[in-house]
Protein backbone atom coordinates (compact mmCIF):
# COMPACT_ATOMS: atom_id res chain seq x y z
CA UNK A 1 0.00 0.00 0.00
CA UNK A 2 1.43 3.37 -1.05
CA UNK A 3 1.93 6.24 1.36
CA UNK A 4 -0.89 8.24 -0.26
CA UNK A 5 -3.27 5.25 -0.13
CA UNK A 6 -2.58 4.86 3.58
CA UNK A 7 -3.35 8.54 4.11
CA UNK A 8 -6.65 8.20 2.20
CA UNK A 9 -7.72 5.14 4.21
CA UNK A 10 -6.85 6.94 7.45
CA UNK A 11 -8.84 10.00 6.40
CA UNK A 12 -12.05 8.06 5.73
CA UNK A 13 -11.68 6.03 8.91
CA UNK A 14 -11.41 9.26 10.87
CA UNK A 15 -14.49 10.61 9.07
CA UNK A 16 -16.62 7.65 10.22
CA UNK A 17 -15.32 7.84 13.80
CA UNK A 18 -16.04 11.56 13.93
CA UNK A 19 -19.65 11.03 12.81
CA UNK A 20 -20.32 8.81 15.81
CA UNK A 21 -18.59 11.20 18.21
CA UNK A 22 -20.75 14.11 17.04
CA UNK A 23 -23.95 12.28 17.97
CA UNK A 24 -22.77 12.02 21.57
CA UNK A 25 -20.69 15.13 22.15
CA UNK A 26 -21.86 18.12 20.10
CA UNK A 27 -23.12 21.15 22.01
CA UNK A 28 -24.55 24.50 20.90
CA UNK A 29 -23.44 27.92 22.16
CA UNK A 30 -26.00 30.73 21.79
CA UNK A 31 -24.86 34.34 21.41
CA UNK A 32 -26.74 37.28 19.85
CA UNK A 33 -29.09 35.05 17.83
CA UNK A 34 -26.19 32.98 16.51
CA UNK A 35 -25.85 29.27 17.28
CA UNK A 36 -22.30 27.94 17.30
CA UNK A 37 -21.96 24.16 17.22
CA UNK A 38 -18.93 22.73 18.96
CA UNK A 39 -17.32 19.76 20.68
CA UNK A 40 -15.16 20.30 23.76
CA UNK A 41 -12.78 17.51 24.73
CA UNK A 42 -11.50 18.62 28.12
CA UNK A 43 -8.33 17.13 29.61
CA UNK A 44 -8.10 18.37 33.19
CA UNK A 45 -4.48 17.43 33.82
CA UNK A 46 -3.06 19.50 30.94
CA UNK A 47 -2.25 23.19 30.57
CA UNK A 48 -2.95 23.52 26.84
CA UNK A 49 -6.00 24.15 24.67
CA UNK A 50 -6.15 23.41 20.94
CA UNK A 51 -8.88 25.20 18.96
CA UNK A 52 -9.70 23.43 15.68
CA UNK A 53 -11.60 25.08 12.80
CA UNK A 54 -13.28 23.18 9.97
CA UNK A 55 -12.30 23.25 6.31
CA UNK A 56 -14.74 23.68 3.43
CA UNK A 57 -16.45 20.56 2.12
CA UNK A 58 -17.15 19.79 -1.53
CA UNK A 59 -20.26 21.30 -3.09
CA UNK A 60 -23.32 19.38 -1.99
CA UNK A 61 -21.84 18.28 1.35
CA UNK A 62 -22.54 20.04 4.63
CA UNK A 63 -19.69 21.26 6.84
CA UNK A 64 -18.14 18.79 9.26
CA UNK A 65 -15.64 18.77 12.09
CA UNK A 66 -12.00 18.13 11.20
CA UNK A 67 -9.12 16.31 12.91
CA UNK A 68 -11.16 14.86 15.78
CA UNK A 69 -9.67 11.38 15.45
CA UNK A 70 -6.29 12.84 14.44
CA UNK A 71 -5.85 14.52 17.82
CA UNK A 72 -7.27 11.72 19.98
CA UNK A 73 -4.86 10.80 22.72
CA UNK A 74 -2.89 14.05 22.65
CA UNK A 75 -2.22 15.61 26.05
CA UNK A 76 -4.32 18.73 25.59
CA UNK A 77 -7.88 19.97 25.78
CA UNK A 78 -9.49 20.38 22.35
CA UNK A 79 -12.24 22.72 21.18
CA UNK A 80 -13.66 21.78 17.77
CA UNK A 81 -15.86 24.50 16.26
CA UNK A 82 -18.16 23.87 13.30
CA UNK A 83 -18.82 26.41 10.56
CA UNK A 84 -22.03 25.29 8.84
CA UNK A 85 -23.52 28.67 8.02
CA UNK A 86 -24.64 30.08 4.64
CA UNK A 87 -27.38 28.74 2.38
CA UNK A 88 -25.58 25.51 1.50
CA UNK A 89 -24.32 24.90 5.07
CA UNK A 90 -20.69 24.73 3.90
CA UNK A 91 -19.78 27.73 6.02
CA UNK A 92 -19.04 31.45 6.05
CA UNK A 93 -15.42 31.26 7.24
CA UNK A 94 -16.79 31.90 10.75
CA UNK A 95 -17.50 35.51 9.76
CA UNK A 96 -21.19 36.29 9.52
CA UNK A 97 -24.13 37.47 7.49
CA UNK A 98 -24.69 40.80 5.73
CA UNK A 99 -21.23 42.12 6.61
CA UNK A 100 -22.14 42.26 10.32
CA UNK A 101 -19.63 39.56 11.40
CA UNK A 102 -21.97 38.23 14.09
CA UNK A 103 -20.82 34.65 13.57
CA UNK A 104 -17.26 35.82 14.12
CA UNK A 105 -18.28 37.59 17.34
CA UNK A 106 -20.17 34.53 18.60
CA UNK A 107 -17.25 32.22 17.82
CA UNK A 108 -14.82 34.52 19.56
CA UNK A 109 -17.06 34.69 22.64
CA UNK A 110 -17.20 30.89 22.77
CA UNK A 111 -13.40 30.73 22.63
CA UNK A 112 -13.08 33.35 25.37
CA UNK A 113 -15.55 31.48 27.59
CA UNK A 114 -13.63 28.23 27.23
CA UNK A 115 -10.34 30.02 27.93
CA UNK A 116 -11.82 31.58 31.06
CA UNK A 117 -13.02 28.17 32.25
CA UNK A 118 -9.86 26.20 31.50
CA UNK A 119 -7.19 28.88 32.08
CA UNK A 120 -4.60 27.17 29.82
CA UNK A 121 -0.98 28.28 29.74
CA UNK A 122 -0.76 27.44 26.04
CA UNK A 123 -3.32 28.05 23.29
CA UNK A 124 -3.03 26.61 19.80
CA UNK A 125 -5.26 27.58 16.87
CA UNK A 126 -5.31 25.29 13.86
CA UNK A 127 -7.04 24.40 10.63
CA UNK A 128 -6.50 23.77 6.93
CA UNK A 129 -7.76 25.75 3.94
CA UNK A 130 -10.90 27.53 5.24
CA UNK A 131 -9.95 26.38 8.73
CA UNK A 132 -6.50 27.88 8.23
CA UNK A 133 -8.00 31.25 7.36
CA UNK A 134 -10.08 31.07 10.54
CA UNK A 135 -7.14 29.97 12.71
CA UNK A 136 -5.18 33.03 11.58
CA UNK A 137 -8.19 35.34 11.86
CA UNK A 138 -8.89 34.37 15.48
CA UNK A 139 -5.39 33.39 16.56
CA UNK A 140 -3.67 36.73 15.97
CA UNK A 141 -5.91 38.28 18.64
CA UNK A 142 -4.28 36.26 21.42
CA UNK A 143 -0.81 36.93 22.86
CA UNK A 144 1.46 33.86 23.03
CA UNK A 145 -0.74 31.99 20.53
CA UNK A 146 0.57 29.18 18.35
CA UNK A 147 -1.18 29.10 14.96
CA UNK A 148 -0.87 25.93 12.85
CA UNK A 149 -2.34 26.19 9.35
CA UNK A 150 -2.39 24.31 6.07
CA UNK A 151 -2.65 26.15 2.72
CA UNK A 152 -5.02 28.86 3.93
CA UNK A 153 -6.86 31.30 1.71
CA UNK A 154 -5.82 34.93 2.17
CA UNK A 155 -7.83 37.07 -0.27
CA UNK A 156 -11.22 35.73 0.65
CA UNK A 157 -13.64 37.51 -1.69
CA UNK A 158 -11.47 36.74 -4.71
CA UNK A 159 -11.14 33.10 -3.69
CA UNK A 160 -14.87 32.58 -3.11
CA UNK A 161 -15.71 34.10 -6.49
CA UNK A 162 -13.03 32.18 -8.39
CA UNK A 163 -13.99 28.89 -6.73
CA UNK A 164 -17.69 29.43 -7.42
CA UNK A 165 -18.67 29.45 -3.73
CA UNK A 166 -21.14 32.28 -4.17
CA UNK A 167 -23.39 31.08 -1.33
CA UNK A 168 -20.64 31.87 1.17
CA UNK A 169 -19.70 35.14 -0.56
CA UNK A 170 -23.29 36.42 -0.63
CA UNK A 171 -23.88 35.27 2.94
CA UNK A 172 -20.90 37.28 4.17
CA UNK A 173 -21.45 40.39 2.02
CA UNK A 174 -25.24 40.46 1.89
CA UNK A 175 -24.98 41.79 -1.67
CA UNK A 176 -22.41 42.00 -4.43
CA UNK A 177 -20.57 45.24 -3.77
CA UNK A 178 -17.10 46.14 -5.05
CA UNK A 179 -16.13 48.09 -1.94
CA UNK A 180 -17.21 45.28 0.40
CA UNK A 181 -15.38 42.71 -1.71
CA UNK A 182 -12.18 44.75 -1.53
CA UNK A 183 -12.57 45.12 2.24
CA UNK A 184 -13.09 41.37 2.60
CA UNK A 185 -10.02 40.65 0.46
CA UNK A 186 -7.90 42.93 2.66
CA UNK A 187 -9.43 42.02 6.01
CA UNK A 188 -7.05 39.26 7.13
CA UNK A 189 -4.05 41.16 5.79
CA UNK A 190 -4.94 44.17 7.96
CA UNK A 191 -5.37 41.97 11.03
CA UNK A 192 -1.98 40.35 10.53
CA UNK A 193 -0.08 43.52 9.68
CA UNK A 194 -1.69 45.65 12.42
CA UNK A 195 -1.35 42.98 15.11
CA UNK A 196 0.68 44.08 18.15
CA UNK A 197 0.93 40.55 19.57
CA UNK A 198 3.22 39.25 16.80
CA UNK A 199 6.48 39.12 18.86
CA UNK A 200 4.90 36.51 21.18
CA UNK A 201 3.23 34.40 18.49
CA UNK A 202 4.35 31.51 16.29
CA UNK A 203 2.86 30.60 12.90
CA UNK A 204 3.41 27.09 11.54
CA UNK A 205 2.37 26.76 7.90
CA UNK A 206 2.17 23.72 5.62
CA UNK A 207 1.65 24.15 1.89
CA UNK A 208 2.59 22.81 -1.53
CA UNK A 209 4.32 25.24 -3.86
CA UNK A 210 2.90 23.27 -6.81
CA UNK A 211 -0.82 23.88 -6.26
CA UNK A 212 -2.75 27.04 -7.10
CA UNK A 213 -3.28 28.20 -3.50
CA UNK A 214 0.45 28.90 -3.16
CA UNK A 215 0.76 31.52 -5.91
CA UNK A 216 -2.69 32.99 -5.33
CA UNK A 217 -2.62 33.21 -1.53
CA UNK A 218 0.17 31.59 0.49
CA UNK A 219 3.08 33.45 -1.06
CA UNK A 220 1.43 36.78 -0.22
CA UNK A 221 0.59 35.62 3.30
CA UNK A 222 4.19 34.56 3.90
CA UNK A 223 5.45 37.90 2.63
CA UNK A 224 3.24 39.80 5.09
CA UNK A 225 4.10 37.50 7.99
CA UNK A 226 7.82 37.89 7.34
CA UNK A 227 7.60 41.65 6.83
CA UNK A 228 5.66 42.02 10.08
CA UNK A 229 8.20 39.98 12.06
CA UNK A 230 6.23 36.85 12.98
CA UNK A 231 8.08 33.71 14.03
CA UNK A 232 7.38 31.24 11.21
CA UNK A 233 7.89 27.50 10.68
CA UNK A 234 7.31 26.28 7.09
CA UNK A 235 6.65 22.79 5.72
CA UNK A 236 6.69 22.54 1.92
CA UNK A 237 5.19 19.61 -0.01
CA UNK A 238 4.91 18.97 -3.77
CA UNK A 239 1.35 17.80 -4.51
CA UNK A 240 -0.59 19.61 -7.24
CA UNK A 241 -4.18 19.18 -6.01
CA UNK A 242 -5.35 21.43 -3.17
CA UNK A 243 -7.58 18.61 -1.96
CA UNK A 244 -4.51 16.49 -1.17
CA UNK A 245 -3.83 18.89 1.69
CA UNK A 246 -6.11 16.77 3.88
CA UNK A 247 -3.78 13.78 3.46
CA UNK A 248 -0.59 15.64 4.45
CA UNK A 249 -1.62 18.28 6.97
CA UNK A 250 -2.58 15.88 9.82
CA UNK A 251 1.02 14.70 10.36
CA UNK A 252 2.29 18.28 10.32
CA UNK A 253 -0.44 19.25 12.78
CA UNK A 254 0.28 16.43 15.23
CA UNK A 255 4.05 16.94 15.12
CA UNK A 256 3.86 20.64 15.90
CA UNK A 257 1.28 20.28 18.63
CA UNK A 258 3.48 17.62 20.25
CA UNK A 259 6.52 19.93 19.99
CA UNK A 260 4.60 22.82 21.54
CA UNK A 261 3.30 20.67 24.37
CA UNK A 262 6.77 19.32 25.14
CA UNK A 263 8.41 22.73 25.01
CA UNK A 264 7.82 23.84 28.60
Amino acid sequence: MSDKTKRIVRKYYEFVVTKFKILREQKIFHYNDVNVKYILKEKKETNALVVVFSACTRKGLKARYNYVKTLDGMECSRLYILDDYAKDHRGSYYLGENFQFNEEKATDRLIQNVLNDLQPDKIIFCGSSKGGYAALNFGVQYPMAHIIVGAPQYFLASYLEQSGNLDALLHILGERNVQKEEELDDRLCHKICDNKNYPTQHVYIHYSNKEHTYEEHVVHLLKDLEKSGYQIVEDIADYTNHGDLSYYFPDFLKKNIADILNNV
